[in-house]
């Protein structure tokens, strides 16, 4: 075979390779603990949580400790190629939310490498009352290429019992809406870079 058609093939060889890297460190950074949508807030605290993601189940666990200041999840996988591996978070906070300042914490996902490399990141979280809404930002760094990838997120109530919520994180847009029919309840449906096969639907409630 001609070298040029080597080079050819080994280069399609390579984007094939980075895609499929891409899709599934895309796939594991989500759900990092309690989250809006799927990346992880500034805020700890405990919940259980149904996950419906594009096809794939999940449970996720969230518990707070010592007056919220730690919080450690598990993520049990009940379908797909990651059935079995249950990767284990946690995230503790470095600053408690005040009039001015926001709640950040530091976390770690994946702390026992079920999936991979661990996954580190930060995270900023900011109530604004008046508005009726949540501002969450942060970055976190990617396990194969070490790039610090940011992420930002916002929830707005609109009435009583829905809110709105939008999330950009790898260069995809998620919308959302949270419906609450019960305190500690609420029903998260969304929808994720425009596409109808790409959503989610959560069940989560507080304890």
């Amino acid at each position: 075979m001609p070298v040029r058609a080597l080079k050819a093939v080994f280069l399609l060889a390579l984007i094939l390779i980075s895609q499929s890297v891409f899709a599934d460190t895309a796939r594991r950074v989500r759900y990092m603990g309690t989250s809006n949508l799927s990346m992880p807030t500034g805020f700890a605290r405990s919940s259980v949580c149904y996950i419906n993601d594009d096809s794939h189940s999940a449970m996720l666990v969230s518990q707070a400790f010592m007056d919220d200041f730690l919080e450690v999840s598990l993520l049990r996988h009940l379908n797909g190629d990651e059935k079995g591996k249950n990767p284990l978070n946690f995230k503790v906070k470095l600053l408690e939310e005040d009039t001015v300042l926001p709640s950040i914490v530091w976390g770690v996902s994946d702390l026992s490498t079920q999936l991979g490399s661990k996954i580190f990141y930060f995270s900023a979280s900011k109530s604004i009352e008046y508005f009726g809404a949540q501002l969450h930002a942060g970055y976190y760094k990617d396990p194969i290429t070490t790039e610090k990838k940011p992420f930002y997120g916002i929830e707005k109530m609109v009435f009583p019992l829905v809110t709105l919520s939008a999330e950009r994180s790898d260069d995809l847009d998620t919308f959302g809406i949270k419906l609450s029919p019960y305190p500690g309840v609420s029903l998260e449906f969304a929808q994720r870079d425009r596409k109808e096969e790409l959503y989610n639907i959560n069940y989560y409630r507080s304890f």
